[in-house]
């Protein structure tokens, strides 16, 4: 028997994460995985591993910045619940701005995702990705970002 309430509140934990994520909100970020979350990504420049909350802290406060920003979009949700454990595939579609180097990376990537239930909430224990597409183009000077998703 599928626990819908389950996955329903896991969908809802994943939505805070892209949310909090785009908004470089630390706070909120830190309140959605447990405190030894572990997370992988592996793109087409790049592939590491962060292991815990203040790796996992000084990586978003880094990556997400006033001049460094996107938007993260996940889809298609496959989640099986297991008692207090759970996992689930996203596929994810985002656009990544980044105004130093002046280029935008865009693309696709299917998330893994670990869970557990702590204390009656839902946390992420484990979340990674790995590229599917990743295009990278340089940005045109007329190109103008009138609202950022990150203040100073």
């Amino acid at each position: 028997m599928l626990d819908l309430e389950a996955i329903e509140l896991i969908k809802q934990l994943k939505a805070r994460y892209f949310r909090f994520l785009d908004t470089c909100d630390l706070a909120g970020l830190k309140t959605v995985f447990t405190d030894d979350a572990e997370a992988y990504f592996k793109g087409g420049h790049y592939e590491f591993t962060l292991n815990g909350w203040v790796e996992l802290e000084q990586f978003y406060k880094d990556s997400f910045t006033p001049t460094k920003f996107g938007m993260h979009t996940g889809h298609h949700p496959e989640i099986t619940v297991e008692g207090d454990t759970a996992t689930g595939i996203w596929y994810l579609q985002d656009i990544f701005i980044n105004l130093e180097e002046n280029i935008t990376i865009s693309g696709s990537a299917l998330y893994n995702d670990n869970y557990v239930k702590v204390d009656g909430d839902w946390k992420i224990a484990y979340t990674g990705y790995k590229r599917l597409l990743e295009q990278m183009e340089q940005r045109d000077e007329r190109i103008q970002v009138l609202v950022k998703p990150v203040q100073a």
